[in-house]
């Protein structure tokens, strides 16, 4: 598969923008949500690709986010984008980028039945890792009183390619092409804030190369069943999910895998201060030599004190394990940092971070880096409850 995800996004925000004023012209009122954000953040990290020995970088990250809604998430369209970019000293690194645009639709068929409908797009660009992927999401929720029937169908192409950082590798020639197929019905049941539910979720993985560099074919096949619940008390919001994971691979290349994945995640707020804690493990897919997998777990503890309407201070711990099943390899980051905003009014805010973490990969030393930076960043609103369809958005 090939990509070129600049001309993709500009091609597909035209088709959007196109789009928008025949579809105005509908609905004699309904409601608009746009919100934007942009910014700009400078500093110097001391290690950016985490290597012994490495010399620091000037960092300039510029971003830009947009989410738009016209209608409701029952029933309306809208998009949401994202736009990072990161310039490191030229002389040492490239730069990294992370883009996302996903176009949205929802209808309703009946009166308790609605269809959602998404395509996205991403381009992930860093040092070590590259990921392009076009996604296309159909989803139906039927409501009966206290209880919500769901099926998901996903489709998906990606292309991606990683460096093996374990024996200081470099890209492959070429990307490793994925296809991956999709479907997830289940059946969840509310009652005021508490909600509990019970999903299934088969996939089919097919790698369209054939085999890999190595001559391994990496087809797979994915079954998961999820249980998942949330709830909300004084302020306080909890969500958590458990999942056994089986992978199998029909060609028997690789060793079938059974892993159980969690989310979890606790909001606690106590007068000007707010401790959110969260942990989690999912699985990525990886072009390594000898993994398909790549097992990550992570936990973060964050405290907020938000001294008044306009200052706020975070302090936030991480820890990320990365394992390539089937290579014996992982790499473990732990870091702590510390997050200043300050309120300029007008929708502006001042930021001020610095953060200290240590990377160890197997076979390699721990690395120790620090990251400090400065920012500033503007919202806009644009949102008009009960806004004339007719006038264009």
């Amino acid at each position: 598969m090939s990509m070129r995800p600049v001309r993709s996004v500009f091609a597909l925000f035209c088709v959007l923008i196109s789009v928008v004023p025949a579809a105005a012209g509908e609905a004699a009122a309904e409601t608009l949500l746009s919100n934007a954000v942009v910014g700009l953040r400078g500093g110097f990290d001391s290690s950016p690709t985490n290597s012994k020995g490495e010399k620091g970088s000037p960092t300039l990250t510029g971003f830009a986010s947009w989410n738009y809604l016209r209608g409701t998430a029952q029933d309306g369209y809208g998009l949401d984008l994202l736009l990072v970019d990161t310039q490191y000293d030229p002389r040492q690194l490239a730069a990294s980028r992370s883009h996302a645009l996903t176009l949205k639709h929802a209808t309703g068929i009946g009166e308790n039945l609605t269809l959602q409908s998404s395509l996205a797009i991403e381009n992930e660009q860093t040092w070590s890792r590259r990921r392009n992927a076009l996604t296309w999401r159909e989803r139906l929720n039927l409501s009966l009183g206290s209880f919500r029937l769901f099926a998901n169908a996903e489709a998906r192409l990606a292309a991606l390619n990683e460096r093996n950082v374990f024996a200081n590798g470099d890209f492959l020639p070429q990307d490793e092409n994925l296809a991956t197929l999709g479907i997830t019905p289940g059946i969840a049941w509310r009652q005021g804030e508490t909600e509990i539910g019970v999903s299934f979720t088969t996939s089919s993985t097919r790698f369209t190369n054939g085999t890999d560099y190595l001559g391994m074919r990496r087809d797979n096949y994915r079954l998961q069943p999820n249980l998942f619940v949330s709830t909300a008390l004084k302020g306080a919001s909890f969500e958590a999910s458990l999942s056994p994971l089986q992978v199998i691979f029909p060609d028997k290349e690789f060793e079938n895998e059974k892993k159980l994945l969690y989310t979890a995640k606790l909001r606690v707020p106590y007068e000007w201060l707010t401790l959110d804690l969260s942990s989690g493990r999912t699985v990525e897919d990886t072009t390594l030599p000898f993994a398909v997998i790549n097992l990550v777990t992570q936990h973060e503890g964050k405290l907020t004190a938000r001294f008044n309407d306009t200052n706020a201070l975070s302090l936030t711990v991480r820890q990320k394990l990365e394992d390539y099943l089937g290579l014996d390899a992982t790499t473990r980051t732990s870091s702590i940092g510390l997050d200043y905003a300050r309120g300029l009014g007008n929708g502006m805010t001042a930021t001020a971070s610095a953060a200290w973490r240590k990377t160890k990969d197997t076979g390699l030393e721990a690395v120790p880096g620090f990251v400090v930076q400065l920012g500033l960043q503007k919202q806009f609103d644009f949102s008009e409850p009960g806004k004339s369809a007719k006038k264009g958005g």
